[in-house]
This record gives structure tokens, sequence and C-alpha cells, in this order.
């Protein structure tokens, strides 16, 4: 029997202990009946989908001072993966200057604002419901952090057929809320014990969460930090929507001390998200090597960085 990554219903009243189970097995899990309604979820879609089809010209009006956060063509890495990104998504004045780029109409700004809204939202719930299930005091565990909301396509065709157009890697934050094609899968995770990705078959309204190397961090090691890819199985446009929770804006990432015991001894020590992605940019690896930089007396030499967040996708 092929295997498949777990699901978790929203409201079941013991989701809480099956997300941490998830993430500590899996790293990821697919959540359903998570309250955002499908109508909200259709017109983002066919917004991300108007938007990646403008011509290169129009979508490279999207600029930000860090280049990962702005218009990504394609490129040498990917002759497939496109994006446009939204940084801070959780602010009325990013998610303003991004729908001004384009001249998005009203409507299609008032879906901006509260797909955004709704789906930091849940990421917050989500946070109190993992801090829960490890048995932590609840808290907004997400409180001020930045987020990244990215439109993603897939150029797939006839030729690329086979290729990958995301290759492996881990994301550098802690939580990945992906907005998913219901009709163009690709999307791969690997598991860790068995050394095979396991296809992340889309389920139409739901989301696939996946946990990064921050949570890994964080989590004192427990969550895994799931690898993943994006393969060509079709000569279809795949289209995706992903929201990034990144990392604290301006603490350290700190494993909370009920994580920590005799048994349980401290795997990192407390580093600065931004410290971790200038690591991570510098050295070019993209699986979570970069932690090991980390470890407890590690012999850690961290660069100098400025204000700017970096990702890559």
């Amino acid at each position: 029997m092929a295997k498949s990554l777990p699901i978790i219903d929203m409201q079941d009243i013991s989701s809480d202990e099956k997300i941490v189970k998830s993430l500590e097995r899996w790293g990821c899990f697919r959540l359903v009946n998570h309250g955002i309604p499908s109508q909200l979820l259709s017109e983002i879609m066919a917004i991300g989908r108007t938007l990646m089809e403008l011509p290169v010209e129009i979508k490279g009006l999207n600029v930000h001072k860090d280049t990962s956060f702005g218009y990504i063509p394609v490129n040498m890495t990917s002759s497939m993966f496109e994006s446009l990104g939204v940084y801070d998504a959780t602010l009325y004045e990013d998610l303003d200057y991004f729908s001004s780029q384009f001249n998005l109409s009203p409507h299609q700004r008032e879906v901006m604002m509260k797909y955004s809204k709704a789906i930091y939202d849940l990421t917050k719930k989500l946070g109190i419901k993992l801090m829960e299930g490890l048995g932590l005091e609840s808290g907004d565990l997400f409180k001020d952090w930045p987020c990244l909301m990215k439109f993603n396509k897939y150029n797939n065709n006839p030729e690329t057929i086979g290729l990958t157009g995301a290759i492996t890697h881990s994301d550098k934050g802690f939580f990945t809320i992906l907005l998913d094609d219901e009709l163009v899968n690709g999307l791969e995770m690997l598991d860790d014990q068995t050394n095979e990705f396991i296809p992340a078959n889309p389920i139409p309204g739901s989301f696939l969460v996946n946990a990064g190397d921050i949570a890994k961090a964080w989590s004192n090691g427990r969550i895994c930090n799931v690898k993943h890819r994006v393969q060509c199985n079709e000569p279809r446009v795949r289209y995706s929507i992903t929201f990034f929770v990144l990392g604290p804006r301006n603490a350290k990432v700190e494993t909370p001390s009920k994580l920590v015991d005799s048994q349980h001894p401290p795997l990192y020590v407390p580093f600065h998200f931004e410290e971790y992605c200038a690591l991570r940019t510098s050295t070019t690896f993209i699986q979570g090597e970069v932690l090991d930089l980390f470890r407890e007396k590690a012999d850690l030499v961290v660069p100098d960085v400025s204000d700017e967040i970096f990702i890559d996708n």
C-alpha cells in the first residue's frame, strides 16, 4: 500500500497532539476543515494565476531591496519556476504596495487583504495548538514575526516532463502554509526514515503545512525540517501560493526551557534568524545542514549581515 502524508482536521479535539506527532515523524501534514472559506481560496488563486500570466516586464515591477522577496524569473537554476513576492504580508503597507505595483482592482485588493489576514490568523492558531501539544503554556508563538507570501508558477510543458522544477531543499523559516494546485501535482516530501519521496497529493480546499529549519532548532530537534522537491510530471502549468512564517523579528530563535532536560540537552545555541539566513546563503547549503553550525559547542563564526532577510526557493 502506497504511503500518504497525514491529514489533520483542524476542528478535531485531539488535533494538537496529532500536529505534534505529524511534525515529529514527517515534518508536514495536510490540513482540512481549517475555517477559511473555499470562495476566498478560489479568488486568491485566481489572482495568482492572473498575476503570473502577466508579461515578464510587468512582473519585473515587483521589486524589493532583497531581490529574493521580489519577482524571481526563470533562470539557470530552474528553467520552469518563477514567483512574485509580498513581504511582509502581515502588514497593510506591504500588501498595499504590492497591489499598487500591479494596479489591482478594489476587489482584488480586498481579496488580498482578506486572504493574508485569514492565513496569518490560521498560522497563529497552529502555533497555539503546537505549543499545547508540546505541553507548553499557550500563547501567540508567532507574534510580530514577518511573513512572506509568494505566488508561484511552474512552466511545465512537454519538454520538461521528468525534470525537477524545485530541487530538494528544506525551508528556512518555521512554517510554510501551501495552497497548492488542485489539478496539477508535483510536490514530493522526503521520508527521512526510508529516504523515499512521497507525493503530496492535493485535496481540494486544503493546505499543506510543512516545518522548516527554524522549527527544528526551536523544538530542540523534535520537529523534522522536511526536505521536499517539485517534479514535472505532466505538461500543464502548475500554480501555487505559499505563506512563509519566517523567524522572530527582534529576538533570537531559542528553545523553550520545558523542552530541555537531562534526557534532552540543548542542541542549538540561540541565534538570530538573519544570522542563519546569511550563513545558508553564503554556504549555498539548502537542506538544513547550516543548523549544525549553531550546535552547542560548535565553532561558529557569524558573518556581518544587514537588516535584510534572505530567502531562497
